[in-house]
């Protein structure tokens, strides 16, 4: 038998119809001037965890209400999906689907996963700055260099918009 959903202290009578859980990757394609383009992937994104389902019985309303207040709280809590581990998760959406009987009552979700890294900004401590000293340098010659990642400079330097074509003298921080 699988475990009933829950969300915070909000724990499904019956779990939901329909429950997909998603992750995609971010992957943007680049243009390098005269060298046509690099495809860069800046890893998984969160995982966005979507359900429909129904509240049955004479007090539906007032499960469906009991939900809706969690949601409009906004509030980060622990999700617990059947089949997966339990994760950090921030209510997006509820919908109330439709009312089809005075003791059934259809409704609609959305969750996003929140990931330890999401919710501050990463700390600075005392970092060491390099200007690249070529015109047209990469973020992957700097990286290969520092002997550090592509993904960890991004990180440190958001100011850095094209990571495959570097102009000179762009001041670039290293961890």
């Amino acid at each position: 038998m699988l475990a009933l959903m829950k969300f915070r202290d909000f724990v499904w009578s019956k779990n939901p119809e329909e429950l997909t859980v998603s992750v995609t990757r971010d992957i943007k394609e680049l243009p390098l001037p005269f060298h046509g383009s690099v495809m860069q992937d800046y890893g998984a994104q969160k995982r966005i965890i979507k359900g429909e389902g129904e509240f049955c019985g004479k007090r539906c309303m007032d499960t469906y209400q009991r939900l809706a207040d969690l949601f409009a709280q906004g509030e980060s809590g622990v999700l617990i999906l059947p089949g997966f581990s339990p994760m950090r998760a921030k209510p997006v959406s509820l919908s109330c689907e439709a009312v089809t009987r005075p003791d059934m009552l259809r409704y609609a979700f959305t969750f996003w996963e929140e990931k330890e890294n999401t919710a501050a900004a990463p700390t600075v401590l005392f970092h060491e700055q390099t200007a690249v000293t070529a015109d047209g340098e990469s973020l992957w010659t700097i990286a290969r260099r520092a002997h550090t990642t592509v993904e960890t400079l991004l990180r440190l330097n958001p100011h850095i918009a094209w990571p495959g074509y570097l102009t000179e003298g762009l001041q670039v921080v290293l961890p």
